[in-house]
This record gives C-alpha cells, sequence and structure tokens, in this order.
C-alpha cells in the first residue's frame, strides 16, 4: 500500500512492487538508482511531471556492464 512518504512501482525484471521516498523527487529530471527488493537488480528511476500534477517515473533495468560505469 502507498504511504504518503512514498510512491509506488513495479521492477520491470521480477515486478515487485517497490517503493521510492518523496524526498527524491527534488531530483525531477534527474537519473536515480534503487535496487530492487526482491531480485536485487538494479533500477534506473527517473521522476517526471505527469498529466494533472502527477508524478510519472520512467523506470528501466540496468545491465550489470553498465551499472559499473
Amino acid at each position: 500500500m502507498q504511504s504518503d512518504s512514498a510512491l509506488e512501482y513495479m521492477c520491470p525484471h521480477c515486478g515487485t512492487i517497490n517503493e521510492l521516498r518523496r524526498e527524491a523527487l527534488r531530483d525531477m529530471y534527474h537519473e536515480q538508482h534503487e535496487t530492487c527488493d526482491c531480485c536485487k537488480k538494479m533500477l534506473s528511476l527517473t521522476p517526471a511531471d505527469g498529466i494533472g500534477g502527477r508524478v510519472n517515473l520512467v523506470i528501466d533495468a540496468i545491465e550489470s556492464d553498465k551499472a559499473m560505469k
């Protein structure tokens, strides 16, 4: 369940629901890295403005060779 202090998103790799702290929205349009709680896959998250004042999270799994750069 989504709390007031976090946004929920689904891992594109395994489908697990994870949370992103709302404080991370201060860095809108900047790529952030999080690890999925279930599969431990490194994820790229980019918060962006959505329609009607909502937040869109652009999420992608990072390949292991790209994560090292």
